[in-house]
């Protein structure tokens, strides 16, 4: 808001003008006439730009400056930032150094972009965008950068997404073969990645004392998105879990070399699905066997993203083809005798 103040000294008459916008400097400038003041007071107004040149609390930030501070307010620290979401910001506080962050163009994110490494995938480069414009949207709400630009740049297109699921059978097989491994935690591993929908890093790094035994769930303090998550346990898995509640390792899943970090799986996961005779099957698609037993009995893609984690719902909705029957019996139930007076 701006106003003009009289002024009248030995010097004669003047004006000041005095500009206040919250989260800005205060602009203060003087002039001999009252039409000069107006017209400075029009033009500032009108152009973000000057306000920011004369006042503006983002026109001295730097980008790498502005993507510390989002980390310590998103995340509570640079090192609780999930790796993946670290190297991506990580990419653009290279790129940008100390550029200021007004100074920063539409162009210059499309130009970062297009000098990712070809081969990156269109989703794995869309989530390099998404990671520097919560970084500029975060400057938008802190430090009052006008807009955000790269809301302004395309998105690449990304196909549908893969929906591999166990059936009945395989899931029988699959079971079977993980209960007579020489690991004898696959199992339990297993079960937990059905029946809660978890990622791997997020079941692997699990440890008793995540676990309340009591209510039966357990705690993930950091996920994917970097929020904490609570996963209900079945009974089954509950029971599991007793069986090596009093082990001294660090972890659940611990490595049976070093009993202080996660058991690397990889080649006891490979060696069971071929003993169970499961093809072109990885271990995230146990948490869409998750969403698509939910989906073929009954739960809605609200419900689905709830167990999942989802924070949008348009990721949810690659299962939307499995509620079909859901849906059918729900139009049936509440609308088909719509038609009898």
């Amino acid at each position: 808001m701006a106003t003009i103040q009289k002024l009248i000294n030995k010097k004669g008459v003047s004006y000041r003008v005095l500009i206040r916008n919250k989260g800005l400097k205060a602009i203060s400038k003087t002039f001999p006439s009252k039409k000069l003041a107006n017209q400075f007071v029009m033009q500032v107004e009108s152009d973000w730009k000057i306000q920011l040149s004369l006042g503006g609390k983002s026109n001295t930030k730097s980008f790498k400056d502005i993507s510390k501070e989002y980390r310590i307010d998103r995340y509570g620290g640079i090192s609780s930032t999930p790796v993946p979401y670290e190297s991506r910001i990580r990419y653009w506080d290279d790129l940008f150094d100390n550029k200021k962050i007004i100074d920063i163009t539409k162009n210059d994110i499309s130009d970062g972009l297009k000098s990712l490494p070809n081969r990156l995938s269109n989703a794995s480069i869309n989530k390099f965008r998404g990671a520097v414009s919560a970084v500029l949207s975060y400057a938008c709400r802190e430090y009052n950068l006008p807009y955000n630009p790269a809301r302004y740049t395309q998105p690449m297109a990304e196909p549908r997404g893969r929906v591999r699921f166990l059936s009945s059978k395989e899931k029988g097989d699959l079971f079977k073969v993980c209960k007579s491994s020489s690991w004898n935690k696959l199992y339990l591993l297993v079960l937990m990645a059905v029946t809660t929908g978890a990622r791997k890093g997020e079941l692997i790094n699990l440890k008793f004392t995540d676990i309340d035994f009591n209510r039966n769930i357990a705690y993930v303090s950091t996920t994917k998105n970097g929020e904490p998550k609570v996963l209900p346990l079945t009974d089954e898995v509950v029971l599991e879990l007793c069986r090596f509640r009093n082990q001294n390792a660090h972890h659940i899943f611990n490595s049976e070399i070093k009993t202080d970090r996660p058991m690397c799986f990889t080649k006891l996961w490979r060696r069971a699905l071929e003993q169970a005779n499961i093809q072109d099957f990885r271990f995230h698609d146990l948490r869409h066997t998750t969403a698509s037993y939910l989906a073929q009995n009954g739960a809605s893609l609200l419900e689905i993203a709830e167990v999942l984690g989802h924070k949008q719902i348009s990721v949810t909705k690659r299962y939307a083809h499995l509620c079909i029957d859901h849906k059918a019996k729900l139009v049936n139930r509440v609308l088909g005798d719509i038609a009898k007076p």
